[in-house]
């Protein structure tokens, strides 16, 4: 099994999920990778955590690195990377984390870590081939030089049942609104398991389908439901797949089916033959985990090639690594520097905290800063700088920025902070970086705070990538109440979006 090289890890642990699309988890719940143990770590043992349905947000998958109760040391200080992989083993999307100390039991991660719509539609052939998802976390500690490095792999595959049926809607032309039309699953003992009634929505304008589903299959806590329209020829093509959690208290629920009377009216040579809506539906249920354990584990030799080469008679110099760590060791004299505040001469105040720091250092990263230190103004006379419009952490982030080009563990809300700030101060690395990480950061339900941001800011390159992402999205964008409040509060923006909508859908159709 071949896998990147790259010096840094020593220990990765890949787990694949078979049958991923049918996770059954809610909200808040977690799937559990089977553990992995690392005698290269300390005698540590780990788990992947991801969150199918969301930890915080139902929009985005959570991934977390999970450390269990083992024989290691009280804490072990790793750095590493949270990966998905797709089919060629590319890397798909990835999160690093420079240095966290893990405690027995503690666990870290990424809330946010994908955005679940993109890895379960938009692109689910590269996320999801043959419906398998692949994670990997690399690792490394922070107290060793990395060796030669172990991976370990894992598989759970998720067991489900099927189970599909026609249903015969007669006399479609004839529906009125609200009237109730049934169909029964029932077992083999005739004892009903589900219940579905379609019906038209009543309203002056809108006629659309929904259905509305009953399920009486307790021990079952999630199924899929794909339903098919079928044409006068037999073929079939999908109409809408719906997604149903039970709940003792509250076994029902409605879901529009994306079609509308009038619509097939318009089509009843093809859809309604003898005034009959065939609709051909689909019931997946997950039964548990029928597998889940380590399958392998392989050792990677890097040793180099010496033929024809004696190796007393060639000195062992690494420049690279050298100054590699000659880096690394400035940075951590820096970071020492800023912790202990050892000669500091100004300090950066919040609303509730005042940061010592080093002129020199922060003008050397910032130009605002360094025409506030050049001249007689009021903050180099007074040692002190007020940065009343942000918050201690933004502010602690920005200056371990400027003397480590370190950044910690960021997130949505948390990477938005710093990137206005290292707006306001021209700090352009780190901007440029915080907005690298928030365009991979991008969600259905976060993307018009984006554009807004990003046109305050005037800042076009990130405007672009928002937008380009808006338009890819359109149908799941265009029906969010994020939508709504922009088209009501900016129009003008709204606008611009709209105006790239239909200047995308004018080429498509030329």
């Amino acid at each position: 099994m071949a896998y990147h090289k790259d010096g840094t890890h020593e220990f990765l642990m890949e787990w694949s999920i078979e049958n991923y699309i049918y996770c059954w988890h809610k909200k808040g719940e977690k799937l559990s990778s089977p553990t992995f143990s690392s005698t290269l770590m300390g005698n540590t043992k780990w788990k992947l955590h991801l969150y199918p349905s969301g930890n915080r947000s139902v929009n985005c998958i959570g991934y977390f690195l999970h450390r269990e109760e083992d024989e290691g040391p009280d804490g072990i200080e790793i750095h590493y990377t949270l990966e998905v992989l797709g089919k060629d083993h590319s890397v798909l999307t990835e999160r690093h984390v420079s240095k966290k100390k893990f405690v027995k039991g503690g666990d870290w991660g990424f809330n946010e870590y994908e955005e679940r719509i993109k890895v379960l539609k938009i692109v689910k052939e590269s996320y999801l081939p043959l419906n398998i998802l692949t994670i990997r976390c690399r690792m490394g500690r922070c107290d060793t030089k990395c060796i030669d490095p172990v991976l370990m792999c894992a598989k759970t595959v998720i067991s489900f049942k099927k189970r599909s049926f026609n249903w015969a809607v007669e006399n479609f032309n004839s529906l009125h609104p609200n009237r109730r039309i049934p169909f029964t699953m029932e077992s083999a003992s005739k004892e009903i398991l589900m219940k579905f009634c379609l019906f038209v929505s009543k309203g002056q304008y809108s006629d659309e389908i929904f259905i509305e589903i009953s399920c009486f299959l307790n021990h079952f806590k999630y199924f899929i439901l794909k339903i098919f329209l079928i044409d006068n020829g037999g073929k079939k093509s999908g109409c809408c797949e719906l997604e149903f959690w039970y709940d003792v208290h509250k076994n029902t629920a409605i879901f529009p089916l994306r079609l509308t009377k009038n619509e097939l009216l318009g089509n009843k040579e093809r859809y309604l033959k003898e005034d009959v809506l065939t609709l051909k539906c689909e019931c997946i249920f997950p039964t548990g985990i029928s597998f889940e354990g380590v399958v392998s584990t392989d050792f990677e030799q890097t040793s180099p090639q010496t033929k024809n080469v004696f190796i007393s008679s060639v000195p062992k110099i690494d420049i690279f690594k050298k100054s590699s760590d000659l880096a690394i060791g400035l940075k951590e004299d820096f970071e020492t520097l800023r912790k202990e505040g050892t000669l500091s001469d100004i300090k950066l105040c919040t609303k509730t905290k005042s940061f010592p720091v080093h002129a020199a250092i922060l003008s050397a990263r910032s130009p605002v800063f360094k025409a506030m230190f050049s001249n007689e103004m009021k903050e180099k006379i007074e040692g002190s700088v007020d940065i009343l419009d942000l918050d201690d952490d933004t502010v602690r982030r920005m200056i371990l920025y400027m003397y480590t080009d370190a950044l910690e563990d960021l997130e949505w809300e948390s990477a938005l902070l710093l990137y206005q700030a290292a707006d306001k101060y021209q700090i352009l690395s780190l901007k440029g970086k915080c907005l690298a990480l928030l365009g991979n950061l991008l969600s259905v339900t976060n993307a018009c705070e984006a554009l807004v941001l990003a046109d305050r800011h005037q800042d076009e390159d990130f405007k672009r990538i928002v937008q380009n992402y808006i338009v890819d999205r359109d149908e799941y964008v265009f029906i969010s109440e994020e939508w709504k409040i922009l088209t009501k509060n900016n129009c003008e923006l709204a606008l611009e979006i709209m105006n790239q909508f239909w200047e995308r859908a004018k080429r498509g159709n030329s």
